[in-house]
């Protein structure tokens, strides 16, 4: 059931995905559509590592206070 459900998201997200790349590039243009569309790609990839970073950084800054 459960491989059922993660198909049919990915599915409706791929769908969304490729209707909102087709409707910006129409609104407002290619190279701004793509900058965009690479930007959420890239965020969506670097985040739980910057978040992991600052999350290490700021346990070890506390533990330089506390020693």
């Amino acid at each position: 059931m459960t491989d059922v459900r993660q198909e049919t998201a990915v599915c409706i997200g791929l769908l969304l995905l490729i209707g909102g790349v087709l409707i910006g590039r129409e609104l407002i243009g290619l190279w701004p559509t793509f900058t965009v569309s690479t930007a959420a790609v890239v965020a969506h990839f670097a985040t739980p590592i910057a978040a992991r970073e600052v999350a290490v950084r700021r346990y070890a800054r506390h533990l330089r206070r506390h020693l």
